[in-house]
């Protein structure tokens, strides 16, 4: 099944192989995220950089990125500039990057990573609205949840890839799909 946006998008390739709780999952999640992040997100007020007047401090980022490391010299973060603007790197005590906080051209994101290295959560600014995923320890795509034209989206899937129950919402209304083992809906509602 492709998503009703964008054929061949991963949205469509997403979540749970039990039906039974599938349902339950999706609500819980929305939710969980719903609260967590809509009540975050009107905490937080904008603040635009500030010009760097004569009489301030000011570290010039070296084209490779500035390093924070500990006493002993290891590396625990890296600030650097790309072609979006800032951007931070967080090193585990291995040395592995488990968070980085950016800039992108839709505005920022944030994504995390478990101890080995692979992306299991993001959160990312997209053109129309906010976007969040989620994936196994393995970074395969299990859920996401991202604003759309006129309402919202939400998908939980499988490992594999294939979907396991989608929420859409737009002008018109909204629907919910629940789909078998082999993506295929088995109910829907409206």
């Amino acid at each position: 099944m492709s998503c009703r946006l964008k054929p061949n998008c991963l949205c469509a390739n997403i979540f749970m192989d039990r039906r039974r709780y599938g349902l339950t999952l999706a609500l819980l999640m929305t939710s969980f995220a719903g609260g967590a992040i809509g009540g975050r997100i009107t905490e937080f007020q904008p603040i635009q950089a500030q010009k760097i007047a004569a009489k301030d401090s000011a570290v010039i980022v070296p084209a490779g990125g500035l390093y924070f490391k500990t006493p002993d010299g290891k590396a625990v973060a890296r600030l650097f500039v790309d072609q979006d603007g800032g951007n931070l790197q967080i090193f585990n005590s291995s040395g592995v990057t488990v968070a980085w906080l950016g800039a992108a051209e839709n505005g920022g994101y944030l994504s995390v990573n478990n101890a080995k290295g692979k992306k299991v959560a993001g959160l990312s600014a997209a053109p129309s609205g906010g976007s969040l995923g989620v994936s196994d320890n393995e970074a395969r795509s299990v859920g996401s949840m991202f604003a759309n034209l006129g309402g919202g989206h939400l998908s939980v899937g499988r490992s594999d890839g294939k979907i396991g129950v989608g929420m859409f919402a737009d002008k018109d209304g909204g629907s919910l799909n629940v789909y078998n083992r082999d993506a295929e809906a088995v109910w829907s509602a409206p």
